[in-house]
């Protein structure tokens, strides 16, 4: 389940800011004579109905325009109601029924203008992102997922900074193939001076990382998931075995088992002569046999390819070790500040949803999620109705 703690945006009766410049596209006009003193606007507000706004002449460009109080524009719903309506659609309410929400409470609203106020706090996402200027993010956090969008499958791609925990940017690809994520992440890698990745895994992301020069760490979490499972489905066939083991392997069965629950302890453990340990046992099934074409391979030869994986992703897979002795912002070993902005935020609001319809809607909506659910700054609600 979602929660969110956000400030909504207040609404000021009645504005004392004077203008800085003038608001018209191509006059720069800085002075201003008051034109219309006092002007009431009827406004849709959980706390005024009506406001007051002043009217301004440019000396400049001689023309006349508006200043609303803080909360006010020239809609005729406030900020903060715009706000409510755009929180209620991001904890799982249709566009229509938020509008139905409204309105059974006594305001004017409509799916499409719920619609406009989500699409616009999504599109002030980008805007708020492209002026936080440049920053550096050591270790970066990547993630993927997918949704439908007119019936086609759709790839949003997140990356995050992973000691921080914000979100930096999403991306919609094609697949969650090496090829469709390099161009993204080098991106990412050069904007942010990024040197580790940090992703589940996936072979796509080693490639990147390795053709980026970045150093890569993967979750050990889902490491143990993928051991213990292999574990599990080649000892349930070593049990069932009747055949003997191959000649080319010194091991029993028996051994076999015990081999299996052994390497599951070294890589929960990850101790420092771990890869020293998978290396020696891997000598003991390196003669294990391919299968002949046609033929299933045994659990011999499945063991020997998984016990070269891991080995061979040691480094990867013991990162956070090696950084935390010489950082002091610890990593945890995970992905986790990923998957939750996956599962937590983007899933879980998607699940409540039929579909997508149009591509620019799939990045706003992630985008406004994202923004929301890991922003700690509880006023960022208010700065993207307004951005």
């Amino acid at each position: 389940m979602m929660r969110l703690r956000l400030r909504l945006p207040e609404t000021e009766v009645e504005g004392t800011a004077r203008p800085e410049q003038c608001p018209y596209e191509g006059c720069d006009g800085r002075y201003f004579a008051c034109h219309q003193q006092r002007c009431e606007k009827h406004l849709s507000d959980p706390d005024h109905e009506m406001v007051t706004v002043k009217r301004y002449k440019c000396l400049s460009c001689e023309r006349t325009f508006r200043v609303y109080p803080r909360g006010v524009s020239n809609a005729q719903r406030s900020d903060r109601l715009k706000a409510i309506g755009v929180m209620l659609y991001v904890l799982g309410i249709s566009y229509g029924g938020v509008a139905d929400a409204l309105e059974a409470l006594g305001y004017q609203a409509s799916k499409s203008s719920v619609y406009r106020d989500v699409q616009a706090a999504g599109e002030g996402v980008s805007r708020i992102r492209q002026h936080q200027g440049k920053r550096r993010v050591q270790v970066l956090s990547t993630d993927a997922t997918y949704v439908v969008c007119n019936r086609s499958e759709v790839t949003i791609a997140v990356v995050l900074d992973a000691l921080r925990g914000d979100v930096l940017e999403i991306e919609l690809v094609d697949s969650e193939s090496a090829d469709n994520l390099r161009p993204f992440l080098r991106q990412m890698k050069t904007l942010f001076e990024v040197e580790v990745l940090l992703s589940d895994d996936q072979d796509s992301y080693k490639r990147v990382a390795d053709d980026l020069g970045l150093e890569h760490g993967v979750c050990r979490r889902h490491i143990n998931q993928n051991v213990a499972k292999t574990v599990a489905e080649l000892g349930e066939l070593a049990l069932k075995t009747k055949d003997p083991p191959p000649p080319s392997v010194n091991r029993t069965v028996d051994e076999f088992l015990t081999d299996l629950e052994y390497v599951q302890l070294v890589v929960a453990l990850r101790p420092r002569d771990g890869a020293k340990q998978l290396g020696d046992l891997l000598q003991q099934y390196q003669a294990a046999p391919p299968p002949a074409k046609g033929e299933k391979a045994t659990f011999w030869y499945r063991f020997r390819m998984a016990l070269l994986r891991w080995y061979d992703n040691w480094s990867r897979l013991t990162l956070d070790q090696r950084w935390n002795r010489t950082h002091d912002a610890e990593l945890d070993g995970t992905n986790n500040v990923a998957e939750r902005a996956i599962g937590w935020w983007i899933k879980e609001r998607y699940r409540t949803m039929r579909t997508y319809k149009r591509l620019q809607s799939v990045r706003n909506v992630t985008n406004l999620i994202t923004c929301l659910a890991a922003n700690p700054n509880q006023d960022i609600l208010e700065q993207l109705i307004t951005a």
